[in-house]
């Protein structure tokens, strides 16, 4: 799967290990993808282990800004941040040189308004919040949105830092991670490049035509999302791509809509997943997490709340991409109201499609293994 991605800063904390356990860690972590390390003033020969286009986060104070003042210039390098526990200007002057933030601990309301008035003076905005909640880091990044400044949440566990990456929508722009497993390394950077992959190739297939087959077992997919109505989902019952199938953001003339609701079709097809991975619609369930796309390949993964199966008349559709020729396919509920996407985000009734329609869909390398691409030599038809 092609994407692009949005910018989101990963950094980890090893200020509390020895050298073996935080070299074992920070190497993990950087070849991970993180950008990032906090080190304590003991662990500063570490640096000269780490790649030149690694940030380095000092935290420095009155009783030791000599000590790191005097590494850094022996090193002449940019990629030091130093980080204050305080607004002080006693020490800005003497790293006047040196990009500066400011490390701060959250605990009550007072913190919190020390917080968003700092942000106004430092591009990096370390805080490590004593309370569960979300609401401060909502308010600061709230009020910091006009100083495009890096506001970053310490944390404990990948599952705090990929919520903590989605509050606000925009999230916190960078989390740093204290942990002792590589595991939980590992979640954090798939759980966030998930979250931030945000944009896939989807093209224009010719409609060869459609086929009435019959009685078969239909599946909606309820999300916890409202949907646009340009939205939908990629369905198909090859590995190597699917049809748009829209949300029920559309005039139905007997009901309400349903625009949480994705009429997805047969049981066995896939429908695409985060992580360029596929499920079949028979295995979702309440929790999963499943791509809804546009019609300008906009991605976003949403959770399903329900899984609504029932036995209904069904419609085959197949189409042929125009770029590659490769051929896929669709099957829907055989009914008026299943739409399918088309450009410019409008829809077409997929009862009503003709050979020679243009709907969009996705094409993708063929070969699954448990919703995992694989390279094998693979026939599907």
């Amino acid at each position: 799967m092609k994407v692009r991605t949005m910018e989101k800063e990963l950094w980890l904390d090893i200020t509390d290990k020895n050298e073996k356990k935080g070299y074992e860690l920070l190497n993990y972590a950087l070849n991970t993808g993180y950008t990032g390390v906090y080190l304590d003033q003991k662990q500063m020969n570490l640096s000269e282990k780490i790649p030149k286009n690694i940030k380095i986060f000092l935290r420095v104070n009155q009783e030791n800004k000599n000590d790191i003042r005097k590494y850094i210039q022996e090193h002449k390098e940019n990629r030091f941040v130093v980080l204050f526990d305080d607004q002080d200007k006693g020490l800005d002057e003497f790293f006047k040189n040196n990009e500066t933030g400011i490390y701060i601990s959250l605990n009550d309301r007072e913190s919190m308004e020390k917080s968003i008035r700092l942000s106004e003076f430092y591009k990096t905005i370390i805080i490590q919040f004593e309370s569960v909640t979300n609401i401060p880091l909502e308010l600061i990044l709230a009020y910091s949105q006009q100083y495009k400044n890096t506001i970053c949440k310490r944390i404990q566990n990948s599952e705090d830092g990929w919520i903590a990456s989605m509050t606000m929508e925009m999230g916190s722009q960078a989390v740093l991670l204290k942990t002792d497993t590589i595991e939980e390394i590992k979640n954090l950077k798939e759980k966030v490049e998930a979250l931030l992959s945000n944009s896939i190739e989807v093209e224009e297939l010719e409609v060869e035509g459609i086929q009435h087959i019959g009685m078969g077992d239909r599946v909606c997919i309820d999300t916890i999302s409202k949907l646009d109505a340009d939205e939908g989902m990629i369905i198909g019952s090859t590995s190597n791509g699917g049809i748009l199938v829209s949300s029920e953001n559309h005039y139905l003339p007997y009901m309400d809509l349903r625009p949480f609701r994705v009429n997805a079709g047969a049981i066995h097809s896939y429908v695409l997943c985060p992580d360029n991975k596929t499920k079949y619609l028979s295995e979702l369930k309440v929790g999963d997490e499943v791509l809804t796309v546009n019609s300008q390949g906009k991605v976003r993964a949403v959770s399903v709340g329900r899984i609504k199966m029932e036995k209904r008349p069904m419609l085959l559709i197949k189409a042929i991409s125009k770029k590659t020729q490769k051929q896929v396919n669709a099957i829907v509920q055989d009914d008026w109201h299943i739409r399918i996407l088309s450009s410019k985000g409008s829809v077409k009734n997929s009862v009503l499609l003709q050979a020679g329609d243009l709907v969009l869909g996705y094409i993708m390398k063929a070969g699954r293994h448990l919703g995992v691409a694989i390279d094998e030599t693979i026939m599907e038809k």
